[in-house]
């Protein structure tokens, strides 16, 4: 049974609060929310629409964090003016829980569900842009991103139905990262039909990007490298997280040509933003390509030819993806050799960590750390992320806490020994063309965050 469906709005946060309670079975059970649903049904029957959507604003806790709970009020009431502006005769909107905003309005007249479908996802990308500009709160700049749901009401389902497939839409992207759209009632072998579609040509039509999270050292505060991040803006599709395209760009036989344009990219970033000091990138790695002896001479040479130090690019490769053989200790001493350094990403005390360490023998293992702190924690996962910062320490292995979103789960990361941290406390992805503008204000957040 999944957690957050058990969520209770706390008291007291504004007069639009809903006060249900979730019934026993765990379906969302918000009383004037799907009353307003019901009304529309009665007063309009089958001739209007409606896009039922549930948003979850990302990070909402770190937000809160920032402000302090007297202004959370002020805030929240920023995005229902915001979702309001941009959405269409709002018949119902309604918080249904701390970050939770449930919103259902009127569609245009559609003849059939893909379109009613097609309409949702353009109100979504409204929606989401309008959302992810800064908020001004009594002097704090605050940044939220958010993960939308949604759903198409049909008469013939209930209501509740609809608000729940439209809730677990929403889940889907939030347990992915957050910061997407996703509608229930779209089909997934057609959209990654779509997909396999669109992929060829991205690079050329100018649809991918790249963006950079910065990562600092717990004991100076000081910014030690930047995570690279691959970003693919399709102008239907929207915005596609990596985690839904990787898999096409595999499938397509693109990888290497994705992956040596993201590298010539970074490369010519490294030239241009010499000026802020020796730092160091790090690369996402699929499996095929740690599996490919092209990924390695391709690193190589591109270090080479530009004469980068040791350790300047960084190859992140996630534990479960580390093959079991011999032949991976020996591509892990070939990209060593050739000056890149090595991340393991996904650390955590169990076997299948230990393995890769022992295989790769990394520079650097990162812990995920999101969920530190939460209601819903697994009660072993904490004492399990502690364990496996202790072990990697002991084998002279450097760790990083990435994820980190409020001022508590760094409290307990620092208690656990960890050199270094990434996530949203520290500052959000943007994209690498600001690096020369943004690297001195993301320097001295992290000075007044984490110096001594």
């Amino acid at each position: 049974m999944d957690p957050d469906r058990h969520a209770n709005p706390p008291r007291g946060e504004g007069a639009d609060e809903d006060r249900s309670a979730d019934t026993p079975g765990g379906a969302l059970q918000p009383a004037s929310f799907l009353a307003a649903l019901e009304e529309h049904r009665a007063q309009f029957g089958a001739t209007h629409s409606l896009a039922v959507l549930v948003i979850r604003l990302d990070r909402f806790a770190h937000a809160c964090d920032t402000i302090g709970p007297n202004r959370v009020h002020a805030l929240r009431a920023q995005v229902k003016s915001r979702v309001a502006s941009v959405a269409a005769m709002p018949v119902a909107m309604h918080w249904l829980g701390p970050a939770d905003l449930g919103l259902a309005c009127l569609l245009p007249d559609a003849d059939a569900e893909a379109d009613g479908a097609h309409h949702v996802r353009d109100l979504s990308q409204l929606i989401a842009s309008a959302l992810t500009r800064p908020y001004h709160v009594d002097g704090f700049e605050v940044f939220l991103s958010c993960s939308i749901g949604g759903a198409v009401d049909q008469p013939d389902t209930g209501v509740e139905r609809h608000l729940q497939l439209a809730f677990d839409a929403m889940l889907q992207v939030n347990k992915r990262g957050g910061d997407g759209i996703h509608t229930a009632i779209q089909p997934a072998t057609p959209h990654l039909a779509t997909l396999l579609a669109a992929l060829p040509g991205a690079i050329g039509r100018g649809e991918m990007s790249l963006q950079l999270q910065p990562r600092a050292l717990l004991s100076s505060g000081v910014i030690t490298a930047y995570t690279v991040r691959l970003r693919w803006q399709h102008p239907v599709l929207g915005r596609v997280a990596p985690q839904d395209f990787m898999p096409a760009v595999e499938t397509l036989g693109l990888i290497n040509e994705i992956g040596g344009w993201t590298l010539q990219q970074l490369l010519q970033l490294i030239c241009e933003t010499a000026s802020i000091g020796p730092m160091q990138f790090t690369l996402l790695a699929t499996s095929s390509q740690l599996q490919a002896d092209d990924t390695i001479c391709m690193l190589r040479r591109a270090i080479d030819a530009c004469g980068l130090p040791p350790g300047q690019i960084c190859v992140e490769v996630p534990v479960g993806i580390v093959p079991d053989s011999h032949v991976t200790t020996e591509k892990a001493q070939r990209l060593r050799d050739g000056g890149i350094g090595i991340a393991l990403a996904d650390f955590t005390d169990d076997a299948t960590s230990r393995r890769a360490l022992t295989l790769t023998r990394p520079d650097m293992v990162m812990l995920d750390a999101r969920h530190l702190g939460s209601a819903h924690l697994h009660p072993d996962l904490s004492a399990r992320l502690q364990a496996a910062c202790v072990w990697a320490k002991a084998q002279g292995t450097t760790v990083c806490a990435k994820g980190l979103e409020t001022q508590a789960q760094l409290d307990i990361i620092r208690g656990w020994g960890c050199d270094s941290m990434q996530g949203y406390l520290l500052a959000q992805p943007f994209p690498a063309t600001w690096l020369a503008q943004t690297h001195m204000a993301v320097a001295e957040r992290a000075r007044r965050l984490l110096a001594p």
